[in-house]
């Protein structure tokens, strides 16, 4: 280990990827007591996926613009309440939301709130193992499956990362963006538009549960990091499924044992996520469990601790 240049040493050496070097630094200079968490979050990293990682950043860093102290102070203000939400899950074994209408209440009817939690969303996409991993396999693996002039819906897209990645791809004829907040929305919309993305793009505030039918009307989909906020999750994918072609493919996303302000619906194990998949209807073709930073997956099975379950399923 070295020094990435910020003066923090112990780090591993960023000083090649410049804009992730960057962000850390950011980071770290309003956050020094995240210094040890960033040192083990990099630096099992191998080179390959790190230059990965640093195109994210260059993402990251062209959406916060002269806005990056503030997007890194919403991070820190993110995990505050992550860590919250965490002691009443130890207490309880529960998360502490039950309905979506308190999620509501609470996060989503609230743009000051929910504006800081997706620019904290945004900049865990490089500093939370399972978050950045995810996004690399929707990149590297899952968009390459894809038919040429793909359509392509995304549930809750959030930060805009991911439509932004489906949509920069050059056989991608169209997008759909459904949300249901605004300010997601408007954030996705930025993204759009800082990345210079010209092709058609329909973003709407939409909650997948009360959407009018779209009878195989898209080629691939995905839902990433969003059945856990609803009450009915597999009526969700029953939605998707329905508005998949045949032979469409999906991304399925849901972390288990991970609370959040505004998660609701618990599952405990990768059994379980894939099990819902299987009822809605999807044959899974790979299953990925990304334990959170600093866990083996046996040792976040043992210990109930945060894994990401990422499916690539189709519809026969």
């Amino acid at each position: 280990m070295s020094t990435n240049g910020s003066g923090n040493t112990g780090l591993p050496d960023l000083s090649i990827y410049p804009s992730l070097a960057s962000v850390v630094q950011a980071q770290l200079s309003m956050w020094p007591e995240h210094t040890r968490y960033i040192t083990q979050r990099f630096g099992e990293d191998d080179p390959a996926f790190l230059q990965r990682t640093d195109d994210v950043a260059r993402l990251v860093m062209l959406l916060a613009g002269k806005e990056l102290s503030q997007y890194c102070s919403d991070y820190r203000w993110m995990c505050a309440n992550f860590m919250e939400e965490e002691l009443h899950f130890r207490r309880h074994q529960r998360y502490r939301l039950q309905t979506f209408a308190e999620a509501d209440r609470e996060v989503y009817s609230n743009p000051a709130y929910m504006s800081r939690y997706v620019n904290g969303i945004l900049i865990s996409q490089l500093f939370w193992r399972n978050h950045a991993q995810a996004l690399d396999l929707f990149r590297t693996a899952f968009l390459p499956r894809l038919p040429d002039r793909f359509n392509h819906l995304e549930v809750g897209p959030g930060h805009g990362l991911f439509l932004s990645y489906a949509a920069l791809d050059s056989r991608c004829k169209a997008a759909t963006g459904w949300d249901v907040s605004s300010s997601s929305v408007h954030a996705t919309r930025h993204a759009l538009e800082i990345f210079g993305i010209r092709r058609p793009i329909d973003l709407t505030v939409q909650n997948v549960l009360e959407a009018p039918a779209q009878r195989e009307q898209f080629d691939s989909a995905i839902i990433s990091e969003v059945l856990e906020h609803l009450e009915q999750p597999r009526k969700a994918l029953e939605t998707l499924f329905a508005s998949l072609r045949p032979g469409g493919m999906i991304f399925i996303n849901v972390p288990i044992n991970s609370p959040a302000p505004d998660h609701i619906y618990l599952w405990t194990t990768p059994e379980a996520v894939a099990q819902l998949i299987h009822e809605a209807g999807f044959d899974i073709e790979t299953f990925y469990e990304l334990p959170m930073t600093g866990f083996t997956l046996e040792r976040a099975r043992r210990t109930r601790a945060g894994i990401s379950c990422v499916a690539f399923a189709r519809k026969p």
